[in-house]
């Protein structure tokens, strides 16, 4: 855990509350966080802390790497790595500076030690591949693709819970190839 990103959005968040406690026009006790300006600062500070721990409080550059599970691929590696690939391919589109999509990499990386061999986990630096994100009309981050014979066969957009993924891996491991709906996926070129 970065201690400096941690106690500098625990910092900045308690400034802003305080600021609004101080400076707002909250008399009545209708807004109890921000009523007064100690209020305020406790509750800016819980909500730094808060935001803080839903990004992961991860290191951005770490985001750009493979992790331990999941390998980081380029516009140059997908045809190979994705459309070619004989089993299910989930693909993250993510960005570094996207708080959910910090979240999302450890649920990726653990689902993807669970089912090795089944499935292969791949992400995609959206704003290094735009071009690949734009094949895909990928419009918010992070966004998932599942591929299933080199076609489309799922998108996921926002964050998604281990839960709900290990369902839909599971429908798309035990659907029949031949009689999966699956939605073309854009020529390669």
């Amino acid at each position: 855990m970065n201690m400096t990103s941690w106690l500098a959005n625990v910092v900045v968040g308690g400034g802003i509350g305080m600021a609004m406690g101080y400076f707002g026009q909250c008399s009545t006790g209708t807004c109890p966080l921000t009523s007064t300006w100690w209020r305020g600062g406790l509750y800016g500070a819980f909500l730094g802390l808060m935001m803080f721990l839903l990004s992961g409080g991860a290191n951005p550059a770490a985001m750009n790497q493979s992790s331990k599970n999941v390998a980081k691929i380029g516009e140059a590696d997908f045809e190979a790595q994705v459309r070619q690939a004989p089993q299910l391919v989930v693909v993250d589109f993510f960005a570094t500076w996207c708080g959910p999509c910090q979240a999302q990499a450890p649920i990726l990386d653990a689902l993807a030690a669970e089912y090795a061999g089944q499935v292969k986990f791949v992400k995609v630096n959206a704003d290094e591949a735009s071009n690949l994100a734009g094949r895909y009309e990928i419009r918010s981050l992070p966004t998932l693709l599942f591929f299933k014979n080199g076609q489309v066969a799922g998108t996921h957009t926002g964050l998604a819970t281990a839960a709900n993924l290990k369902q839909r891996l599971q429908t798309l491991l035990a659907a029949n190839p031949a009689a999966a709906t699956v939605q073309p996926g854009p020529a390669a070129e």
